[in-house]
């Protein structure tokens, strides 16, 4: 549910989304939210552990990449909690990467310019591949190596 926090609390939802593919998504207003919050137990039960997972989620992002001691640690970071684990567990794995280099930089910290390096340099080393909007993860120990050094 997105906005889910937002409402909770009372605040202003501040992120924006995009719908990947094609789909459908409702609006629920934030009183009748509560109010059904209100006469389900289970399903508020079901929100908190919700809300909790969220909070560890966040957590432990904010963790590990502002431990990070380098870009390269942040940006292979980043690039392993794109994998949906669908694939082989060592294998490649491919994620459609909708971001700019300059949102990627934002979100690890560091400049535009920063990102097309990494992204120069982890080609080179062949820890990755580019096609159009598909990236390919074609050695996820060596970008494990590189997080959990």
């Amino acid at each position: 549910m997105l906005g889910l926090n937002a409402t909770i609390s009372n605040h202003p939802y501040e992120v924006t989304a995009e719908m990947m593919e094609p789909g459908q998504a409702n609006f629920i207003a934030r009183d009748a939210l509560l109010q059904f919050l209100r006469e389900n137990g289970e399903v508020a039960l079901r929100v908190a552990q919700q809300l909790s997972r969220n909070y560890y989620t966040a957590y432990e992002e904010i963790r590990t990449l502002g431990l990070a001691s380098s870009p390269a640690e942040k940006f292979a970071k980043l690039l392993l909690s794109w994998d949906s684990g669908k694939e082989n567990a060592n294998g490649p794995f491919q994620v459609k990467v909708t971001l700019t280099h300059e949102e990627i930089a934002e979100m690890i910290g560091t400049t535009r310019e920063t990102v097309s390096r990494l992204f120069s340099d982890f080609k080179k080393k062949q820890l990755l591949q580019v096609k159009g909007s598909t990236l390919v993860i074609r050695n996820k120990p060596a970008l494990e190596k590189m997080v959990h050094g």
